[in-house]
């Protein structure tokens, strides 16, 4: 499977399932290859996981954007053109995970407070989106999808699962830390 070479450079997978999120199956290929040597050129990737060259580069460029993958560069003495030595940083997912948990945790932390913030309507109807008492009340308390009388949508349950989520994640942090 080619996750497994990949496996092998991050320990217990984690580094290749990131690496697939990043990039998808190409990512997956270029990181299988680069895991088996120290560094390689876009060229000898390109050639052997028989992709395109721009599209090598293209995953290149978004693992360097995460900073799990790094290069060197050399200048070609022959032709003058520059040469990129390219290599994977798998030590680098530790930081990564921190970033995107601390995100996914500040977007969870925005939504509880609209959810505190917020007197919430519905009609009912699944195809229909809720509103807050403001967009509600303009609206005569009137679904403006369905026309269906809006209720009031205790939130409790949501606020309560939004806090459990935050804790969850920033324990979560706390140990990714230290």
């Amino acid at each position: 499977m080619i996750l497994t070479a990949v496996k092998k450079v991050g320990g217990d997978g984690l580094f290749a399932s990131i690496i697939e999120e990043i990039g998808g199956e190409n990512a997956v290929k270029v990181a299988n290859a680069l895991s088996d040597k120290d560094e390689a050129t876009d060229e000898e990737i390109a050639e052997k996981t028989e992709m395109r060259l721009n599209a090598v580069r293209k995953v290149l460029y978004r693992l360097y954007e995460n900073r799990l993958a790094s290069y060197r560069r050399t200048r070609d003495t022959r032709t003058g053109w520059f040469i990129y030595f390219w290599k994977l940083n798998p030590e680098k997912l530790r930081n990564l995970i921190i970033s995107r948990k601390c995100m996914v945790c500040q977007r969870l932390k925005e939504r509880l407070e609209y959810e505190r913030g917020n007197m919430i309507f519905h009609c009912g109807d699944a195809n229909c989106e809720q509103l807050t008492f403001d967009i509600a009340m303009d609206a005569s308390f009137k679904c403006p999808n369905c026309s269906k009388t809006l209720i009031f949508v205790r939130n409790d349950k949501s606020i309560e699962l939004l806090e459990n989520k935050i804790e969850e994640l920033e324990n979560e942090l706390r140990d990714l830390k230290f």
